[in-house]
């Protein structure tokens, strides 16, 4: 499909100035390909990623970014797990999400919308039904915030470390940094915090490493009874992991000491 594009024409939320403000997410090329050319066509061009692995990193190069349009139902990582990811790493600025699936549920459309979603779209879907949810996001996005509480859930602070590492990988170069086992204990905690369960597949992928030193540190860290594996109810073929009791104590026990520290109120 091809769309015609009127330059004189200024559509309601388009972007003003040069930083990139949507990111377009689904692991269908050719769908990937048409929504971005519809989009660009009306005034609302799209940065483009085909994994959930490729947005993290164009989110964490483009801080601009108001609005995410993704897919969920993607290998690997899912759409869900990727806002979940965005959520604790952008927890001072989140994206507005919009969602699309060709296999609508309840409880994932819940799900979407307990992460900032506003919209969440039934394929297959046009270019302009997509454009309205994209302008109605950047419209909620442009109002203002409220003033942050000077007291925090354990969850905030959680969230905020985790995106004081993305900061440092920012700034640092990354591989100075590089073992995962730190990284992994903070996904595992905010994960614990927001109660849901992240997969080994999706540890290992958000780690940043090889695959084989990630299950290297995940079973180091499992021999120390800080986290456990079992098998998704849901879905045999996959694995969840999850802190142990142990592993909760030493995190919240963890969190209170730099809370402290800080002067900081946790609740």
């Amino acid at each position: 499909m091809r769309y015609q594009h009127d330059m004189d024409t200024k559509e309601p939320g388009a972007r003003t100035n040069s930083q990139p403000q949507i990111l377009l997410v689904d692991d269908d090329v050719d769908i990937l390909d048409e929504l971005a050319e519809g989009l660009t066509a009306l005034n609302l061009p799209p940065l483009k990623a085909n994994t959930a692995v490729e947005a993290l990193a164009i989110v964490q190069r483009n801080p601009g970014l108001r609005v995410i349009v993704t897919d969920l139902q993607m290998p690997q990582i899912d759409g869900i797990e990727l806002l979940q990811k965005l959520t604790a790493r952008r927890n001072s600025r989140p994206l507005t999400a919009v969602v699309m699936t060709g296999n609508a549920s309840l409880d994932r459309a819940v799900a979407a919308l307990r992460l900032n979603a506003v919209d969440f779209l039934q394929k297959p879907v046009s270019a302009e039904e997509v454009a309205i949810a994209i302008r109605r996001a950047l419209d909620l996005t442009g109002r203002a915030r409220p003033e942050p509480s000077k007291s925090a859930t354990e969850s905030d602070y959680l969230r905020a470390l985790v995106a004081a590492r993305t900061d440092r990988d920012a700034i640092f170069k990354a591989k100075l940094f590089s073992d995962p086992a730190w990284d992994m204990m903070l996904d595992l905690a905010v994960a614990e915090a927001t109660g849901r369960f992240v997969s080994v597949t999706s540890l290992c992928l958000a780690s940043g490493v090889a695959t084989t030193t990630a299950l290297r540190r995940i079973d180091e860290l499992q021999e120390a009874d800080l986290i456990m594996r079992f098998p998704d109810e849901t879905d045999r073929r996959r694995t969840l992991v999850r802190l142990t009791e142990t592993g909760l104590e030493r995190m919240h026990a963890f969190v209170e000491r730099q809370a402290a520290r800080l002067g900081l109120k946790v609740d």
